[in-house]
């Protein structure tokens, strides 16, 4: 009897089994997206920006299999087995680029790229220091915007380090036609990082018609069980999830 068996049997019955974590600390994305399905979220395209060997695309194809994916992931030591997630989940198509603002052609990644980690992001000119690896950028528009409608009802995956709000700039024109964003952010700066926060991205979001819908996930560090990090699931303010504003 495997673990998976058992989760399953439990979250039919409402439920969910995690490991033990304080009780504002949770992994529930597999539950965000089930949910957003329910409510009636059926996006033609789904979009995962950082998309990295693809296990976040393999988790929602299951519950969005009308959709057609676009994994973007920049690193080349994940190439391979993104290769075979997209094999694996079909109707998927893969871009070796970087997303990013308007105007950088070329970014420096760091953070394992030899690896293949998860934990890559993008240098900033102010960080001052050596990229393990030079990739070329392309924008968010440049790179979907042709081919993505408001029939499309879009979901918007971004998973990029600290990079999100950076990638969002180049995003105006596709905007305008995705639904539903899902985005990671951290609380505080972390290390003292200077990147963008969650209120940055809140700010970023508003005048651009989303509105926060659901989290995700909220993680601690592992010190004090402070909240550092959360992925924010936001949707239009004119979205079909978001007019419904009834206490019951």
């Amino acid at each position: 009897m495997t673990t998976d068996w058992i989760k399953g049997i439990v979250r039919a019955a409402g439920f969910r089994i995690d490991r033990w974590r304080p009780a504002n600390r949770f992994d529930a994305m597999r539950d965000a997206l089930v949910h957003l399905r329910g409510q009636g979220l059926v996006p033609a395209v789904v979009i995962d920006a950082g998309a990295n060997i693809g296990n976040w695309s393999r988790m929602a194809r299951p519950i969005f299999p009308e959709a057609g994916f676009v994994l973007v992931e920049p690193q080349p030591m994940c190439q391979p087995a993104l290769r075979a997630t997209a094999k694996a989940i079909g109707n998927a198509s893969i871009h070796a680029v970087a997303v990013s603002e308007p105007g950088r052609r070329r970014v420096g990644l760091i953070g394992g790229t030899h690896v293949g980690g998860t934990g890559v992001g993008v240098i900033e000119p102010e960080d001052g220091v050596v990229s393990e690896i030079d990739i070329d950028a392309v924008t968010l528009d440049e790179l979907c915007a042709g081919f993505v409608s408001r029939a499309d009802r879009a979901l918007l995956k971004l998973d990029l380090e600290t990079h999100e709000i950076a990638a969002l700039r180049g995003a105006s024109a596709l905007l305008e036609a995705v639904e539903v964003l899902v985005v990671e952010s951290q609380l505080f700066p972390i290390n003292d990082d200077g990147r963008p926060v969650f209120r940055d991205l809140l700010a970023f979001l508003h005048p651009a018609g989303f509105e926060l819908y659901d989290l995700a996930s909220m993680n601690g560090r592992e010190r004090d069980g402070r909240l550092m990090m959360v992925d924010a699931v936001f949707a239009r303010r004119d979205s079909p999830l978001s007019v419904d504003r009834s206490w019951r």
